[in-house]
Formats: structure tokens, C-alpha cells, sequence
């Protein structure tokens, strides 16, 4: 290695230590040394971009600081925090931003939960954000034919709001829509005249103050019992006639008594034997919940732990019968994870628009705690120094923003470790550091952004916590990690933990629910499965689910070749064409015609990559680490051969791998697709592997 690379190596390794010490500007500046000693090192630019993005963000966070975090104690209705959350909601719901409006307006309330305004202001705008969340399903089932589902749609809006402003918008494009159902729109129609005409009806009569009936009632009946009273009264001399009363009493009571007997007497000599009672099962409706997540790739949504299935783009369908309180949490790469606690109701039909705010938006307060080793005396709160990101913090308690920040628990005598927490939830939470002995260090592992729901952590074969995060102090030695999810591949790693400690993000795959068929290149031939045709080769191969199949090869010079094979989730089986050549008759008629097959009716083959340029890794992706995982795009590749257009189709990894897979395959030269002996353009689907450790 020469001089000149030894010393970038040694400056990076400086600007590492710095960061770590939270010392980000001279980090900065130590970079930009290692730039000019390599100017086209991509790897530093990176860095600098990061380091630069992070100096900018914590500036804008200093200067908010004050202003929107608080402490343990604080009266927060008198200091003015409840009046900026609503200035900013209202500031931003004119801007026609509604969620984040709401969310301030939320914050407030958790600060203020007895303000009514709040209230009113928050029921406000849910109402706001339903109504225009319905109204952009209506326009887009209006685009996409689907007029029943646009009506359903306008008259739970109806129901909502019945004087939203953009109902008549909306039903009159229903009304202009060719081919709406006439009677329908005519009844939706009617109902919103009628609603006005109730609301004119209203408006023109002045307000008067009513007295309930009810209460009329109550008012005069005192007085009549008491001039029945008097009159009572005065026919007996001031004597109420209660020696009357009671024989009067007495009578009824006894001639109720005799009636009751004989009617027992009655059913017990003369009923017909009863028939069984027909009980009559009736089916709760499930409610219906439809969220649409704007702004966000890669979606993920749990209902009660458990994932919800994507349908179209960006849109959730909920649908149970089970009506308590529920959890929904909804997350994406790159974003703050929003998790709420919803009622249902049976037979509901709702439907909410979420807008999910990248990570570093939102500023939350942390509270520090320690634990002990036990048997080690407790040295009290004053004697810990916790420090966020290398800084040292007033106390045991600082506001942050979401992202990924290094925590850290100092006590004179004692070893800590730093723990690496991604933070991706907008809400207050508490961080529990250990204080460790002198034969003790700890194993941190957490799930990835990329890995929706929750997972069992295991030490040695012993479940020890159930989450996102595990931490586990133990004492020097060999150990075994494992991590596991339904639907998801097993992490199992040993490890010998020492005084560094142990800490790792983890990203569990997918189980693979499918296998793959790929068939040899030569010769070419037509691929039926079952009887069904999905692809001639060469191609990228077929996804079948676990079973025996039928496949045929065909090809016009050979016999067709057929193999039975036995497909597996997770793995790949392949054949090749057993190619016997056609036997040609002996003598060919002199008159008979040649027939020349037309061009457009001959089979295409398909396209294969004849040289390949690997991605670049992305600086993002690279600094998360131990990424494996596709990025699936459809490529549209030129009689030439060359690549005339790239689009993603499925991007699980994130964090900029997509693009880096679009600007690699854009390079990539093809053996062009043939139809007969002729070239053509085609459309063909290519997948990029990344091994990001």
C-alpha cells in the first residue's frame, strides 16, 4: 500500500473515531482532507454528503430545541406548547395539509387532554381527512370504471358530512361519467336536494327558547296531587282514610292470589306440550377499513401483530368481525412508524388517507434509566452521566429526533457499552442502559427497518424477549443467537462475547412460498407447464408453487421433449431439452408448395444479458449493512440489443438500491430477442441480487 492510500486509510479511521465522539464538523473536515488526497473516491463523497445532511439537521433541531421539547413537570398548557401545536395545525391544515395538522393537534392533546378545543379541532379534521381520503376513491375508481365502488364511496362522504363541500363536485362527475347507472345517482341526487332544502328550512326559522314537555308535565303534576290532597283532607275532617285504605288493599291483593292459582292450575292440567324454541343465528357484519399511505415505497401494515396483505399500491384493506379496540402500525423504510389504537364498529365502512413523515421529522423526549449487575450497589441517578450521540445531556432526560442514535450510560468504576437504537416511532419513550460488572458485557440485537412486525430473540435455545430489540447482559463466554418470525428464515449465530460486547441489526428474509423452473438455453423451445405456456427460452426461468408438473419442450427441428419434475418452495430445478431431430421423409413431391410461415405468427424468444455491469452500492445501504435481497425490474430491450428502458417492479431492500440496480442494467447488452431470424424489441423481466454485508 502506498504512502498516499495510507494515510487516507488512517484519516477515515480518525473521522471515524469522531463521529463516534459526536464530533461530526471535524469529522467533516478530516473527509474532505481524505478527498483531496483521493479525489474520485466515491466512498468519501458519500460520506461527506451524510456528514453534511447530519450537521444541517442537528443545526435546525438546536434552534427548534427549546421551543417544542419539554421536561418532566412542566405545566405544558401554561407555557404556550398546547397554542403552537394548534397554530401549527392550523397553518398547516390551510395548507392542505391535513395529517400533519392532526398530528399536532394529537400532540397537543397528550399534553392537554381536558382542552376542548383540541378536541373539537381534532374531530374536525379526521372528519376532513375521511371525507377527502373518500373523495380521492371515488375519483380513482372513476378512472378506472369502477362506478359502483365511486357511489358506495359518495354516499358514506354523504353519511359523514352531509354538507361537505365537495359533495355536489363530485356526484356531478358521477352524473357525467358515460355509463353511470341513471337510477342510482338519481336517488344520491335527491337525498343531497333534500339535505339542503331541510338545511334552508333550518337557517330561515329564528331561534326560540323551547320548554321540554316532559318537564311541563312534571312541573304542574305537584300541584294537582296537592289540591286532591286538600280535598281529601277536608272530606275527612283532616283525616287521610288510611284504615280504608289498607282493607281496600287487602282485597285486591286477595283476589289477585285466587286468579294467579288458577291460571297455574289451568297450564298445569290442560297445556299442550310446548314446541322447542327455534334459535336463530345471526352473523355479525364485519366492519371495512380501506387505508391509502401516500408518499411511501416498500409498505408494510400490521393489524394486532399480525401483517395485512398489500392490495393495489399504497392501499390496505381491513376487514374482521372481531370489534374491540385494535393496534395498526404502519412503517416504511426510510420513514417514522405510525402506530394507533382504532375502535371498529359492526358493519363499519371507513376509510382513512395516511401521509408517513420521513425519519428526523418528528422531536420526542427520551428518558434515561440504568439497571445494575446484581449485588452491585446502586450509586443513585446523580452518579450517572447518559450522553446521546457522544454529547453528554443535562440530567436523565433530552428531546431528539427520529433516526439512529448511539446511547450511552458513564459511571465512575464501571464498564458501559454503546447501544446503536434506530428510533422510527414518533412518541416518548424511556431507555433502560446496564451498568456492568467487571466479567460482564452485553448483546444488543434489533430488527431492520426492512423487517415488518415483531420476532422471538433466543440465548441458547432460551426465549429471553419478544419485540423489535433484544438487550442481555450476561458474563464472558460462547454463546448461540438465534431470531425468529412466522414467515420469515431463522438468523442463528454463535458468538464468543468479551469486553466489545455483541451488537447487530438483523433483516430476516422472506420464506420462499414458490420454486423455480429453469429450462437449458439450447436449443431453443417453447416451455409448457401442464399444458400452459410461460416462456420460450432462453428466459429467466418460471415461479411455480410446490408440486409435480408436466413440462413440455417444444421445438419444430426436434421432437418435443417431456419431463416430469417435482418443484419446492426455496429452490430451483432445472432440465434441458432432450433435442431428437425431426426425421425427414425420403422423397419430397416435386409440385408440392413451400409454405412460408408468416413473421408476426412465429414464437419470440426471449432476450439474454450478454454483458453485465454490477451495481454500485449505495452509501446508505452500505452503512445499514447485512442487506441480501432482489431488486426485480422490467427492462425493455431493443432489436439491437441495448437496453432502451428500465423500471422497478419490486424494491424490498430500499435505501437507494433500486436506483443503483436501474443505473447497472442500463449498461447491460443483450443477445436480442428473435422472432424467426428476425430481431425484435421485447419487454423481459431482470433481477439484480445485492450481498451488502
Amino acid at each position: 500500500m502506498g504512502s498516499g492510500a495510507e494515510k487516507v486509510k488512517n484519516l477515515l479511521q480518525t473521522a471515524r473515531m469522531q463521529i463516534q465522539q459526536g464530533e461530526r464538523k471535524e469529522a467533516l473536515e478530516t473527509y474532505r482532507k481524505a478527498l483531496k488526497l483521493d479525489p474520485e473516491n466515491h466512498q468519501i463523497m458519500d460520506r461527506i454528503n451524510i456528514v453534511e445532511r447530519e450537521i444541517a439537521a442537528m443545526e435546525k433541531f438546536n434552534k427548534s430545541r427549546f421551543s417544542r421539547a419539554h421536561t418532566a413537570g412542566r405545566n405544558i398548557s401554561s407555557s404556550g406548547f398546547v397554542d403552537d401545536c394548534i397554530k401549527r395545525s392550523d397553518e398547516a391544515f390551510d395548507s392542505d395539509d391535513a395529517v400533519r395538522a392532526l398530528q399536532e393537534l394529537e400532540r397537543a392533546n397528550r399534553h392537554d387532554p381536558d382542552n376542548d378545543l383540541v378536541k373539537k379541532k381534532i374531530g374536525y379534521v379526521k372528519r376532513s381527512i375521511k371525507v377527502g381520503g373518500l373523495a380521492d376513491l371515488v375519483q380513482s375508481s372513476l378512472k378506472t370504471g369502477d362506478i359502483k365502488f365511486s357511489l358506495e364511496n359518495i354516499r358514506s362522504i354523504f353519511n359523514i358530512w352531509p354538507g361537505a363541500p365537495l359533495l355536489d363536485e363530485l356526484l356531478k362527475m358521477v352524473e357525467d361519467y358515460k355509463g353511470a347507472a341513471d337510477d342510482v345517482i338519481e336517488t344520491v341526487a335527491l337525498t343531497v336536494d333534500k339535505v339542503e332544502e331541510e338545511k334552508k328550512k333550518v337557517a330561515a326559522v329564528p331561534p326560540t327558547k323551547v320548554t321540554p314537555y316532559r318537564k311541563k308535565k312534571e312541573e304542574k303534576k305537584p300541584e294537582k296531587k296537592r289540591e286532591e290532597k286538600k280535598k281529601t283532607v277536608a272530606a275527612t275532617g283532616g283525616k287521610t282514610g288510611g284504615d280504608g285504605q289498607k282493607k281496600m288493599f287487602a282485597i285486591i291483593g286477595a283476589v289477585v292470589v285466587i286468579i294467579v292459582i288458577g291460571f297455574a292450575i289451568m297450564k298445569l292440567f290442560f297445556a299442550k306440550e310446548s314446541e322447542p324454541d327455534v334459535i336463530e343465528v345471526v352473523l355479525a357484519q364485519p366492519f371495512t377499513e380501506t387505508i391509502v399511505v401516500l408518499g411511501a415505497d416498500n409498505i408494510s401494515m400490521i393489524l394486532d401483530g399480525v401483517p395485512v396483505e398489500e392490495g393495489l399500491a399504497g392501499v390496505f384493506i381491513l376487514s374482521d368481525t372481531l370489534f374491540t379496540e385494535r393496534t395498526v402500525m404502519v412503517s416504511s423504510p426510510g420513514f417514522e412508524t405510525l402506530t394507533w389504537n382504532i375502535g371498529f364498529d359492526e358493519g363499519q365502512i371507513r376509510t382513512d388517507t395516511l401521509v408517513l413523515d420521513s425519519i428526523g421529522t418528528s422531536i420526542i423526549q427520551v428518558t434515561f434509566g440504568y439497571e445494575m449487575s446484581a449485588g452491585e450497589e446502586d450509586p443513585g441517578l446523580e452518579a450517572v452521566t447518559f450522553m446521546i450521540d457522544g454529547e453528554v445531556i443535562e440530567g436523565n432526560t433530552d428531546s431528539i429526533p427520529t433516526g439512529e442514535h448511539i446511547f450511552q450510560a458513564m459511571l465512575d468504576g464501571y464498564r458501559t457499552m454503546p447501544e446503536s437504537v434506530l428510533v422510527v416511532n414518533p412518541l416518548d419513550f424511556s431507555q433502560i442502559m446496564n451498568i456492568l460488572a467487571s466479567e460482564q458485557s452485553q448483546i444488543t440485537l434489533q430488527l431492520g427497518a426492512d423487517t415488518p412486525g415483531n420476532a422471538s430473540f433466543f440465548v441458547d435455545g432460551e426465549r429471553v424477549a419478544t419485540g423489535r430489540r433484544m438487550t442481555q447482559v450476561l458474563p464472558f463466554g460462547s454463546y448461540y443467537l438465534q431470531v425468529q418470525m412466522e414467515g420469515r428464515q431463522d438468523f442463528g449465530i454463535t458468538i464468543t462475547l468479551g469486553e466489545d460486547g455483541y451488537s447487530r441489526t438483523i433483516s430476516l428474509e422472506e420464506i420462499a412460498e414458490t420454486g423455480q423452473l429453469m429450462v437449458g438455453p439450447e436449443p431453443w423451445s417453447d416451455v409448457y407447464v401442464d399444458g400452459q405456456h410461460v416462456g420460450t427460452t432462453p428466459f429467466g426461468g418460471a415461479e411455480l408453487e410446490p408440486g409435480t408438473y408436466t413440462v413440455r419442450l417444444s421445438n419444430p427441428d426436434f421432437r418435443d421433449d417431456t419431463h416430469t419434475v417435482e418443484i419446492r418452495a426455496g429452490e430451483i430445478t432445472a432440465i434441458q431439452y432432450n433435442a431428437v431431430a425431426v426425421e425427414s421423409p425420403d422423397v419430397i413431391p416435386v409440385d408440392t408448395a413451400t409454405v412460408v410461415e408468416p413473421v408476426d405468427e412465429l414464437p419470440i424468444s426471449s432476450p439474454f444479458p450478454i454483458q453485465q455491469t454490477a451495481p454500485a452500492v449505495p452509501s446508505l445501504a452500505s452503512a445499514r449493512g447485512d442487506l441480501h435481497d432482489y431488486v426485480l425490474l422490467s427492462v425493455v430491450v431493443g432489436a439491437d440489443g441495448t437496453v432502451q428502458s428500465v423500471t422497478i417492479i419490486s424494491d424490498p431492500l430500499g435505501l437507494g438500491c433500486g436506483q443503483a440496480a436501474m443505473d447497472a442494467v442500463r449498461n447491460w447488452v443483450f443477445s436480442p430477442a428473435m422472432q424467426g431470424d428476425q430481431p425484435v424489441e421485447v419487454t423481459t423481466t431482470v433481477s439484480v441480487r445485492f450481498d451488502i454485508e
